[in-house]
């Protein structure tokens, strides 16, 4: 039997080398999907903390309606600028109650319309940090069209929102509500971190819930 050729150095070599490529190749990759696997999660986490602040709103108007009547009718009235470098980091810092999975602060932001959400574990630092600036549109600018039940036609003239008042009360039943959501409060990883600021804008309409009544 005759010899076996083996490779040479040079053939070996090259291998490596073409090997080499396509592992650097592969490794130049892995920054690229990492970030955008870290960036999806934040972003799942986002979408789900804005719904969670969403939910708290929903929760806030029904039992304290006259928080919703109280807020201010533009987003400049609420807030001129947004949180400072130095009070977005201490709220981004705080760590959540034992027995909470999410806070508003400051205590009085509810009411003021302008505060900071906290979302993530109980008893650790939040996932989430938030801000949020909420206001009203002002009912000099809404009108209700009825539709006539028979023709299925719009009724003219059409009945100016700040006509309508509560039997009992003096305050308008319905409220338009702005309510805007921006994170993160600070730049996550780094301070270099290209990250970029996110808002979302949701529009909420709300009805006094004293008109709410079983059907007779």
């Amino acid at each position: 039997m005759g010899r076996k050729k083996l490779f040479s150095l040079i053939e070996i070599a090259v291998a490596m080398a073409v090997a080499a490529i396509g592992v650097a190749a592969i490794m130049a990759l892995l920054p690229v999907a990492v970030k955008s696997t870290s960036d999806s999660v934040g972003d799942t986490l986002a979408a789900d903390a804005a719904n969670s602040v969403i939910a708290q709103l929903d929760r806030a108007a029904w039992e304290h309606f006259d928080w919703i009547q109280g807020l201010k009718t533009s987003k400049t009235a609420v807030t001129d600028a947004p949180y400072s470098d130095s009070k977005a980091r201490d709220y981004a810092n705080m760590s959540l109650g034992s027995d909470e999975s999410y806070r508003i602060e400051p205590d009085s932001g509810l009411q003021d319309g302008h505060f900071a959400f906290l979302f993530g574990p109980p008893g650790e630092a939040p996932d989430f940090a938030a801000e949020v600036i909420c206001w009203k549109e002002d009912n000099n600018n809404l009108s209700l069209t009825t539709v006539d039940g028979e023709t299925g036609k719009f009724m003219k003239p059409a009945v100016r929102m700040n006509t309508i008042k509560h039997p009992d009360k003096e305050e308008e039943p319905f409220v338009r509500v702005f309510i805007e959501v921006s994170w993160p409060l600070t730049k996550p990883y780094k301070k270099n971190s290209s990250y970029p600021r996110q808002s979302r804008l949701f529009v909420r309409e709300y009805l006094d819930p004293t008109y709410y009544k079983p059907v007779e």
